[in-house]
């Protein structure tokens, strides 16, 4: 039998360091952390380990498809999937920002929706059948799109990720 294995995207700072610190204490498995930038992830990491945690990193860029692919494989290869996987990754300009709405708005919308449903078609098939998956900002995300329902944008969501159903918890 394969070791168990938690992923957390965006997993350098915030909400997603403090999943991976409790996940480290409690889950009996290996924990990945993941980062856009691998200097600040690896930074994390250190900080972690100076708590006498054992994360391990892998890099992700969730608006890089090819990054998304190459933690599927590295997962499916050294573990035959994921036990969980935390969709965590996201962007947010401060309000101070001086970038222009029209660009932190793309931005915005290419890491926090597309990003997201990227990795999930990515990573949700290798969940294993007991796993779980969490997407900590999902309806966050949704708001985005604030033209569209709630209930519609699941409806496009759960379409796009079918026929790889897997319990989303919000």
């Amino acid at each position: 039998m394969s070791k168990r294995v938690a992923v957390v995207t965006g997993s350098n700072k915030g909400i997603g360091l403090e999943v991976v610190r409790a996940l480290c204490r409690q889950f009996d498995g290996d924990v990945y952390l993941t980062s856009r930038d691998v200097e600040r992830g690896q930074q994390a990491l250190h900080k972690l380990q100076q708590e006498q945690l054992k994360p391990l990193y892998h890099q992700l860029d969730i608006t890089d498809r090819e990054s998304i692919g190459k933690l599927r494989t590295f997962m499916t290869q050294e573990y035959g999937g994921v036990d969980v996987l935390i969709n965590n990754a996201g962007i947010a300009f401060k309000m101070a920002d001086t970038t222009p709405f029209g660009i932190q708005a793309k931005v915005t919308m290419a890491t926090n929706f597309y990003g997201t449903r990227d990795v999930s078609a990515e990573l949700l098939p290798i969940v294993k059948p007991q796993g779980t998956a969490y997407n900590t900002l999902w309806k966050c995300r949704l708001h985005l799109q604030n033209n569209l329902s709630l209930s519609t944008n699941r409806a496009i969501i759960s379409d796009q990720l079918d026929p790889h159903p897997v319990l989303l918890i919000q």
